[in-house]
């Protein structure tokens, strides 16, 4: 959203066209957000508001039901864009307030009233049946044709809902006004949702917001994975059913919600959706990051030239040591193949003969390491001026995980 509302602000601080919809819309309710009073589009001082304004084209040949002029598709606004927390507070707000409720007609007849308004302007002796042709097609029943040279569509009739006394497309359309979409109230404030956006961002904690890049972050991992890995696709088994589930997993997983409160980062919900990631999504990357690691590697220990590891032979070869303990070589033991893959166990075998040497004198050797911790420590300058304020930077590294911790400052004595 914070995204959008900065396209949108560029596109109007630039003096660029605002971006507007070239078809007529397929829904005719969507939802409003906190407008001002005092903010329009952007138009000249000299522009004249006479007559017709605000066309885009012509629709086909169509005509005007009630007169022989040409049907214009009017220049709109486009719809509010709506992240699917704002889709589920709005969807609630109307299901308290009720179908019958005023400002639940209001809510849903903004974007109407706005097309209307366009429409209008654009075709200044256009009327209710005019509208519905262009915006809703299927609620307009053509009759039989009886005349051949009118093939305009205008014989026809409202659908039964349109029909109905005092509905909303009605009452919308008596209170509309023939108002351009450029000299229109902005539907989409993106003003005052950046700031929404930025006041919901200084209410979380860096965990909480940690949290909210959760399932970006391991979008963007299941992405990079399938990039590096796609030259092993050939001889990772069942490569394309993994990607497939981990994406599905992903995508699932986005739709949780992980903070639904002040205090929900730090309780089971938290808790919940963390374990999820980690036993859905994260142990299966592991499983396939180290598979391809480990066809790579094979790849080249066991084939000199790059050529070689292409053939068919080599990648049946690849396949069967990834999927069982053994398996044949294409060539026998006299191969090339044959004699690296010697060099190799000789190679394995030495070394666990020297690691079992240094175990068996004295013991002085020291175990594998827990956890290695780097750590950096300087005095210098940040941002600010002045004197060299002290800056701290570890690194923890450990099997299964790894940790940055910092600590920085600045010198606050001129600010």
């Amino acid at each position: 959203m914070l995204n959008v509302c900065m396209e949108r602000r560029t596109l109007r601080d630039g003096g660029l066209p605002f971006a507007m919809r070239s078809t007529g819309p397929t829904a005719a309710a969507a939802a409003p957000t906190d407008q001002s009073d005092e903010e329009f589009f952007d138009c000249s001082d000299d522009e004249q508001e006479s007559g017709a304004t605000g066309r885009l084209s012509r629709l086909g040949n169509m005509l005007l039901v009630s007169s022989d002029e040409p049907l214009y598709i009017p220049v709109t606004q486009e719809p509010v864009p709506k992240t699917e927390d704002q889709l589920e507070d709005d969807a609630e707000v109307m299901l308290k307030l009720g179908p019958g409720s005023e400002l639940c007609t209001q809510m849903m007849s903004a974007s109407l009233l706005s097309d209307m308004e366009s429409f209008k302007a654009a075709n200044p002796a256009g009327q209710l049946e005019d509208f519905i042709r262009w915006y809703s097609p299927r609620d307009w029943i053509e009759d039989e044709p009886v005349d051949e040279q009118d093939p305009f569509g205008r014989k026809g009739h409202l659908s039964a809902r349109m029909l109905i006394p005092g509905n909303t497309w009605q009452t919308v359309w008596e209170g509309a006004r023939a108002i351009p979409a450029r000299r229109q109230k902005r539907l989409f404030d993106d003003t005052r949702e950046a700031e929404k956006v930025l006041h919901f961002l200084e209410s979380r904690t860096i965990g909480q917001i940690a949290q909210l890049t959760m399932a970006t972050l391991f979008h963007v991992g299941v992405l990079t994975l399938t990039a590096n890995a796609t030259p092993e696709r050939a001889v990772v088994p069942a490569f394309d059913e993994l990607i497939d589930r981990m994406t599905a997993a992903c995508c699932r997983l986005s739709r949780e919600s992980w903070i639904s409160g002040s205090g929900a980062a730090s309780g089971p919900g938290r808790a919940n959706s963390q374990t999820k990631y980690e036993q859905q999504l994260l142990t299966e990357m592991m499983q396939l990051e180290c598979i391809v690691t480990q066809a790579r590697s094979l790849r080249r220990k066991l084939f000199a030239a790059p050529g070689e590891s292409s053939s068919v032979d080599a990648e049946k070869l690849l396949q069967g040591l990834l999927q069982s303990h053994e398996t044949d070589l294409p060539e026998g033991a006299s191969s090339a193949i044959a004699g690296r893959l010697m060099v190799l166990f000789a190679e394995a075998k030495r070394a666990a003969n020297e690691q079992s040497d240094q175990q068996t004198k004295g013991g002085n050797t020291l175990p594998d390491p827990i956890e290695k911790q780097f750590t950096l420590r300087l005095s210098g300058n940040t941002v600010s001026k002045g004197a060299g304020t002290p800056q701290f930077l570890r690194a923890i590294l450990m099997p299964q995980e790894f940790r940055l911790c910092g600590a920085f400052s600045r010198n606050t004595t001129f600010y």
